[in-house]
């Protein structure tokens, strides 16, 4: 991919007000900002790396994608077993984009509710193709929630209701708590060129350029899972084999056939009875059934995980408080609070230490030396807690291995709740971007001019003419206001 000249809005007004806020996060009780570590790869060979890429070398890209991934986790306080992991200490997606928390029109009944404008960028599509969409079960919130939470609950123009993100954790829709993390660089740029501002995409837009983050830009999607202190909570993990790559339809954590049992106090063993899915609802609004199974017990050591503090809590706003609640209801019908636990099950790491990205996501499975996506494990003596215990895919690879088509790469997590299991995430991210209401160009998760979800799109793709790409963030183009 060939960068569009970058484009920045430096006025004195705009980089003030980047300081101040700034400053501003800097003293809203947050931890003081952390980096990834050195050892960990990160612009530590970039040369090399471009290599890598050029030349489709897998195993070097899957290295370095391990590296940042057990880089990021790293705790914000060495030696604190139950410190936060060093992203936590990163400006969120909420800081940059403070002005979505107005409603929208309405919520689609097939996507997850937290999807953020994710219908806007869906297009029908008459081509053979999967659709990006499948169709999910749905999460009406707890009635426990509604009473506790009130100031949290955004209600669209229709009546839905739904969740607004908080100050630390996005609301998911779903029993998964998730959070929107990314470099300072990355937050800056927003600030600075007014990313955070339809109005600003549109200009792009209309004068046939693209937004360019600078090469220190980092993003994140993460996903934490609550677990109930003092006793055992279910966890549902894909073992990779229940359905063939082939498969189009919905294949979210709610149907999966391998489930354990988390055990916070790490000294139980054997099989245990647990339950989970309550209050959830097919796709069609009918009642899911609650879920009971025999699962193995796991320690909870075996996950990277957070007890939430009587501190913690303090620095959650109401609506952090209604998004943990959300999902703890959901997931054991009991209310979530400071003594609970949170434990990692998915993670994206996209990094710009090359033009066309590195592109990785990792996620917990109980079986973490089987498969392809345990391959290329770098031995990392001194890295802290649990980072081998994920498997990893990423889409770093800007070329077709075989065909035309990109390899799958999808985590099971974070695409198994909206998107089919045969899609790629460099897919899916060249094609964020935004068309003005004067452009003829078409931009979403999939459109009928770019059917295809494993093509090895680029920047000069056809299809993505006449769009302003936000440079592989769906976060820009879909938080803009």
């Amino acid at each position: 991919m060939i960068a569009k000249p970058r484009f920045r809005l430096f006025s004195c007004a705009a980089i003030g007000a980047a300081i101040l806020t700034s400053n501003a996060t800097a003293q809203d009780g947050r931890p003081g900002y952390q980096p990834i570590p050195d050892g960990y790869g990160y612009f530590e060979d970039t040369s090399a790396l471009q290599d890598a890429v050029s030349e489709n070398d897998r195993t070097f890209v899957r290295e370095h994608g391990w590296k940042l991934w057990a880089g990021i986790m790293q705790p914000l306080e060495a030696g604190n077993a139950n410190s936060w992991p060093v992203w936590f200490s990163w400006p969120t997606g909420s800081q940059a984009f403070p002005q979505d928390m107005a409603p929208p029109e309405a919520l689609h009944p097939s996507i997850r509710k937290s999807q953020h404008a994710q219908m806007a960028r869906v297009a029908p599509v008459e081509a053979e193709a999967p659709n990006v969409s499948t169709p999910a079960p749905q999460y009406p919130l707890p009635e426990y929630v509604k009473e506790n939470f009130k100031g949290a609950i955004k209600v669209s123009g229709s009546g839905e209701e739904s969740l607004y993100d908080g100050a630390f954790f996005a609301f998911n829709g779903d029993i998964m708590i998730a959070t929107e993390s990314m470099s300072p660089a990355g937050y800056d740029t927003i600030w600075e060129q007014s990313l955070n501002k339809v109005s600003t995409l549109n200009w792009l837009n209309e004068n046939g350029e693209s937004v360019d983050y600078p090469a220190e830009a980092i993003f994140t999607k993460h996903m934490y899972w609550p677990v109930k202190a003092g006793t055992l909570t279910a966890l549902p993990w894909y073992n990779g084999t229940q359905w063939d790559p082939s498969f189009t339809g919905y294949w979210g954590y709610e149907l999966w056939e391998s489930v354990v049992a988390v055990d916070p106090s790490n000294s139980k063993s054997g099989d245990a009875d647990v339950s989970f899915l309550f209050g959830v609802q097919e796709n069609d609004g009918t009642p899911m059934e609650t879920r009971s199974v025999t699962a193995p017990i796991v320690p909870i050591d075996d996950l990277y995980h957070h007890q939430v503090t009587e501190e913690d809590w303090a620095l959650f706003n109401e609506a952090d408080k209604a998004i943990l609640n959300a999902a703890s209801w959901w997931l054991y019908e009991e209310p979530f609070g400071p003594g609970d636990y949170l434990v990692t099950v998915a993670m994206h790491v996209f990094t710009k230490e090359v033009p066309t990205w590195t592109l990785q996501s990792t996620w917990w499975v109980n079986a973490p030396d089987t498969g392809e996506y345990a391959a290329d494990r770098p031995d990392l003596p001194d890295a802290v807690g649990p980072w081998g215990n994920y498997l990893l895919t990423q889409g770093t690879e800007i070329y077709p291995v075989s065909g035309d088509d990109l390899k799958i790469s999808v985590n099971p997590y974070i695409e198994g709740v909206t998107h089919p299991i045969s899609t790629s995430c460099r897919n899916c991210h060249q094609r964020a971007g935004h068309t003005s209401p004067k452009s003829a160009g078409k931009t979403g998760y999939q459109t009928d001019l770019c059917p295809d979800l494993l093509e090895a799109l680029t920047a000069q793709s056809s299809c993505l003419a006449d769009v302003a790409l936000t440079d592989f963030s769906w976060l820009t183009a879909d938080r803009a206001k």
